[in-house]
């Protein structure tokens, strides 16, 4: 049920590890159903980012009147880009694995576009990019200043050769002022914080 979930969320992704506020913001990249949104008892700014059309309509009727968003996150805003659909086990990516159902187009955006619009300091920004984690942290330059936490899953999940995305994301991300502070090996899941 919903309390086994939220516990699972919760641990995979380290939100305990963090003190919300209301009014915080959170990003949630690759939002699939938008269960992320139960895991705050605050009032967050919740803006929740699912590409997949298919599993964007169940985001919206999960989510009414919420910050939803039915475009790809990328490392350059583009508009037309394939997209690998593997609905079913939320596994729908930008980059092509081998098992995928569909092909389709769709828009991208960067998180610098996001929070450019947003306009407000990011408190987490959580991402599950199924093995584009890396080109979704390029589109994040210019307001990386901006964010606190990053929360990433990195597992095994990376075009046909089922890769681990967690060497390119923590390079980028040391380079960028932010520190590892946790990791689960189970799940190649890690939250970066911004020192300084």
């Amino acid at each position: 049920g919903f309390k086994k979930r939220i516990k699972f969320l919760k641990s995979s992704y380290f939100l305990d590890e963090i003190i919300f506020k209301n009014g915080d913001v959170v990003i949630d990249c690759g939002a699939n159903n938008g269960d992320l949104s139960l895991c705050f008892n605050k009032k967050i700014n919740y803006y929740g980012v699912e590409a997949s059309p298919f599993v964007f309509s169940n985001l919206k009727f999960n989510l009414l009147n919420k910050n939803i968003i039915n475009k790809g996150l990328w490392k350059k805003r583009k508009k037309k880009i394939k997209f690998f659909l593997k609905d079913e086990g939320g596994d729908s990516s930008i980059t092509k694995m081998n098992d995928f159902i569909k092909v389709i187009n769709i828009e991208t955006i960067t998180l610098d576009d996001l929070i450019n619009r947003i306009n407000k300091k990011i408190k987490l920004i959580k991402i599950d990019g199924e093995g584009s984690e890396p080109e979704i942290l390029e589109g994040l330059k210019k307001k990386i200043h901006l964010v606190s936490y990053i929360s990433i899953d990195m597992g095994f999940e990376r075009g046909k050769e089922q890769r681990s995305t967690f060497k390119q994301c923590k390079k980028y991300l040391n380079n960028k002022n932010f520190k590892l502070i946790k990791f689960n090996q189970n799940r190649y899941t890690g939250l970066f914080k911004k020192i300084n």
